[in-house]
């Protein structure tokens, strides 16, 4: 996985720390820790955090198998199990926030914003991909802050600010940075679960692109009106008919293609001889449902669920098979992303209020499903 592995010895172990970090031959991930700077960052000025956004926004599938996701996890909101308010430590629109990144991500940030008195007072949302790791080489590189930089691209203007992590314990900063991601083996940075089907929330995302370039490039209709004869007096006089020819053709809006021509004779008429582009429809269309296919199974999303009616499935009108597969989806993908929320967002509200107990509220739909299995 790691290549140029340099060996850092201390007094009483080998720590072996990469240089670099290779995550997929087809989808180069890299991350390269420079020696001399004092950040890491995931990928250069972030990119590789820039190509999970793209893929959200680029491709419809992968983003509404991403909300639909988000939707689950995060349901009716954060609660108090013993019915406090808790509005006043995080919104609900932090929370929410922290859940897509979650799954966009596959981590989240948080600020921590400790009071005067050297106890956290409330979480609100950061985003993660803007935050650089800080590593400290005198603590076998363990990570201790982060840099935060609204436009990692433009540094000298949003120069980056260097953040405590967050462990519990108050170090002279009234912000502190909590950061939390789904199991990884790399040492850094999250990784999405849907991860492997980023190229084709890519190829979805060239789709729509090829096709705006089509309608946009599209040779429309043309009218040729032939002068055979020639047209008598000046050339002043000939552009003057063929613009009142043109617009006895084109009308108001001038959206057609008009072209005028003045010849000697028949045979010097104009010809117009187009060139058709290939057939790409059939194979547009496989790769349109191809791509859908692929991040369905990234995701590991049920297809009763998140296909489409166009691929001839859809909604099941079995509602029995459907209630099913959604305690599976719950049992494999939300409770483990909650779980990880849960105790993250936790860590710091047993220093506020230890008499808190922390849950989600499901969707009423899904709690009546919960009663009558049970």
């Amino acid at each position: 996985m790691n290549t140029n592995n340099k060996q850092t010895q201390d007094t009483s172990k080998t720590f072996t720390f990469g240089s670099e970090f290779q995550f997929s031959k087809h989808q180069p991930i890299n991350i390269q820790p420079a020696y001399g700077r004092e950040w890491i960052l995931n990928g250069d000025n972030n990119k590789n955090f820039q190509r999970y956004i793209d893929a959200y926004d680029d491709s419809p599938t992968n983003s509404s198998i991403i909300n639909s996701f988000v939707s689950y996890i995060q349901s009716e909101g954060l609660i108090d199990l013993n019915g406090q308010d808790i509005s006043h430590i995080i919104s609900d629109e932090d929370f929410e926030m922290l859940c897509h990144d979650y799954k966009k991500f596959g981590g989240a940030s948080a600020q921590v914003i400790w009071s005067e008195a050297n106890e956290p007072l409330k979480i609100e949302y950061i985003p993660i991909y803007k935050l650089g790791i800080n590593y400290n080489e005198n603590q076998n590189y363990a990570v201790d802050g982060y840099w935060y930089s609204y436009d990692w691209k433009n540094r000298s203007k949003y120069i980056p600010k260097l953040y405590p992590k967050f462990t519990g314990t108050y170090k002279g900063n009234g912000l502190e940075i909590l950061y939390f991601r789904k199991a990884t083996t790399e040492p850094f940075f999250p990784i999405p679960d849907y991860f492997s089907g980023i190229p084709w929330a890519e190829v979805e995302g060239e789709l729509a692109n090829s096709a705006i370039k089509h309608f946009v490039n599209y040779l429309p209709e043309i009218t040729v009106i032939n002068y055979n004869g020639g047209f008598v007096g000046s050339e002043e006089a000939a552009k003057k008919e063929a613009q009142r020819r043109r617009e006895q053709v084109c009308g108001t809006d001038k959206t057609s293609t008009v072209i005028v021509s003045m010849n000697d004779g028949a045979e010097g008429s104009t010809t117009i001889d187009r060139v058709a582009p290939p057939e790409l429809n059939n194979q547009n269309v496989f790769y349109a449902e191809e791509a859908e296919r692929k991040l369905i199974v990234a995701h590991s999303a049920p297809k009763i669920l998140f296909e489409s009616q166009s691929t001839g499935s859809g909604f099941s009108s079995n509602a029995d098979e459907r209630e099913i597969t959604l305690k599976e989806v719950y049992r494999k993908h939300i409770n483990p992303s909650r779980k990880v929320i849960l105790n993250a967002l936790g860590s710091v509200f047993k220093l506020i209020d230890p008499s808190i107990k922390l849950d989600i509220k499901d969707f009423e739909s899904e709690e009546k499903l919960d009663t009558v299995e049970q």
